[in-house]
């Protein structure tokens, strides 16, 4: 019976949200459970500039024009603008990848300017998204 635990023990440890580029004052806020991580990129005020999924599924394919190519931690990303009902004026982008060992990461940004866009997706695209990067903190915040 342990040993059947084992493997799942070492599938969900190894789900941790990536490393954030140096220098950045961002930190991540997780949540989740089980096979689903979601890591939230907050400023010290705790405005959130992104967010990232976490997942052993493939998520489903964004919807929304498709606004352009990018690499994230050597990943190939196709961005898709989103729309949000009630703020038409927002910058968002919407991205999912495929990581490795039946991993994906759906990436997204709300961003209230063009300006706050760029700037997330430059993170973004410095994120390490590494299988084996240890938990650096339990309390929900690493």
């Amino acid at each position: 019976m342990l040993l059947l635990a084992a493997p799942m023990c070492l599938a969900q440890s190894a789900m941790t949200c990536p490393t954030l580029p140096v220098g950045t004052a961002l930190h991540w806020e997780r949540s989740g459970s089980g096979s689903l991580l979601i890591c939230k990129a907050l400023d010290a005020q705790g405005a959130q500039a992104f967010g990232v999924m976490l997942t052993s599924k493939a998520p489903d394919k964004p919807s929304g024009a498709r606004e352009e190519k990018g690499v994230i931690d050597g990943h190939q990303a196709r961005w898709y603008h989103a729309q949000i009902a009630n703020r038409p004026d927002a910058q968002t982008r919407l991205a999912v990848i495929e990581l490795d060992n039946d991993r994906y990461a759906q990436i997204w940004i709300d961003a209230p300017n063009q300006a706050a866009l760029e700037t997330s997706m430059a993170t973004v695209r410095n994120l390490q998204f590494g299988p084996n990067r240890p938990v650096a903190d339990t309390h929900g915040v690493d």
